[in-house]
């Protein structure tokens, strides 16, 4: 077999993290959203499954997969935005449109009678338009299944839309899958959807080593790399270390693995663990500093390392006690009396877990949302 360069080269163009090309694990949160398609049929009220967790963690990418694995000829997938959850209406709107769409352009939404569509969303005249688009399309049974990223965005003007899934539902099956940063289900409780279910959370972590080892080897074999299977599991296990476990430095190893390919033509033999590694880390460091910017985080970054350290070191019980921890280092750094920072403890606290470098566990504790990015503050630190 010959090393395929021109896919190499389209990984590297590519270069999306929202996507996961060759995707392993995630087992449970797969498993949960399986639960819910069986679920939606028996509710009349929505089914809900959030998707929780860092930034980075893989949520978008875990979205990605369900989407193009089980959108079949029953299930019909609506991603939806902020404004589509104003009212019930424009949320059956959204859906009526994405049908419509679905149907122009062939996807698979089924066979069978629109009709019984256009009567379960409750809309007149929806009939005609979607009739003539996919009348020999559309299964008179359909479980419609709504997504957002983000989630945790949500405000006040989408709660007519969110209490209408959760208390009523739209007469038909529908489920909706909710990806955010650790507190978007406590923010989805404070918009009125209360009382989930024992399995609609899901807090999405790290990987294991076995599973990322596992996703550099499909890519290793999608590219036709050339090398005996000892070689293709030492430079698999090698990302694998390189990735801390979580999905967006999986993404960077990859890519560095990737690029180190097209340097030696596909032969593992060649490959340099050191040049990998050093683009790795880069990619790996780069995005810790970004999770910093744009926010009161990025006023003294130094600081704000010396209170992820911290706060690896003893982890606050709750969002008081962060704030608590923030005003303590604060006046030991002396900022706290500092005119020029004019930030207070609740802010900074409010910008760590708003940023994703905090996350709130479900027991209502917090530790530090990427584990690595703790050993990134020390070295910062010490340097």
């Amino acid at each position: 077999m010959t090393f395929d360069h021109q896919r190499a080269r389209e990984l590297l163009d590519l270069a999306d993290r929202d996507t996961a090309p060759f995707f392993t694990g995630r087992a449970d949160e797969i498993e949960r959203f399986r639960g819910a398609l069986r679920a939606a049929g028996m509710k009349e009220e929505a089914v809900f499954r959030v998707y929780q967790g860092a930034p980075g963690c893989g949520k978008t990418s875990l979205l990605h997969y369900l989407r193009s694995n089980y959108a079949t000829d029953g299930v019909m997938f609506v991603r939806i935005e902020d404004e589509h959850l104003a009212s019930k209406t424009t949320l059956l709107e959204r859906i009526r449109e994405s049908a419509v769409e679905e149907g122009s352009t062939g996807r698979k939404l089924g066979a069978g009678r629109v009709q019984a569509l256009g009567e379960r969303l409750r809309m007149r005249n929806a009939g005609e338009r979607l009739r003539n688009t996919i009348a020999a399309r559309m299964a008179s049974r359909v479980t419609i299944v709504t997504h957002m990223d983000e989630a945790q965005l949500l405000g006040t003007s989408e709660r007519a839309g969110l209490v209408a899934l959760h208390r009523d539902g739209l007469g038909l099956p529908v489920v909706c899958l909710w990806a955010g940063l650790s507190h978007t289900a406590r923010r989805l409780g404070e918009l009125g959807v209360s009382r989930l279910s024992r399995d609609a959370v899901a807090n999405v972590g790290a990987m294991s080593e076995g599973e990322c080892a596992e996703s550099t080897r499909m890519m290793i074999d999608r590219l036709d790399a050339a090398g005996t299977d000892h070689e293709k599991r030492r430079v698999a296990e090698m990302a694998a270390g390189l990735s801390r476990g979580w999905p967006q430095h999986l993404n960077g190893a990859q890519t560095a693995l990737c690029r180190e390919l097209i340097r030696t033509v596909g032969v593992l033999s060649d490959v340099d663990p050191a040049r990998v590694q050093r683009e790795s880390d880069r990619d790996r460091h780069a995005y810790y500093e970004a999770r910093l910017l744009d926010s009161v985080l990025a006023l003294r970054p130094t600081f704000t390392c010396q209170v992820i350290t911290k706060v690896r070191e003893r982890p606050p019980t709750d969002e008081l006690a962060l704030r608590e921890l923030c005003d303590e280092e604060l006046a030991r750094s002396g900022l706290g009396d500092n005119p020029h920072f004019d930030v207070t403890a609740e802010a900074f606290a409010t910008a760590l877990v708003e940023k994703g470098v905090v996350t709130v566990t479900l027991a209502g504790g917090c530790e530090i949302a990427i584990p690595s990015m703790a050993d990134w503050a020390v070295d910062r630190l010490a340097a």
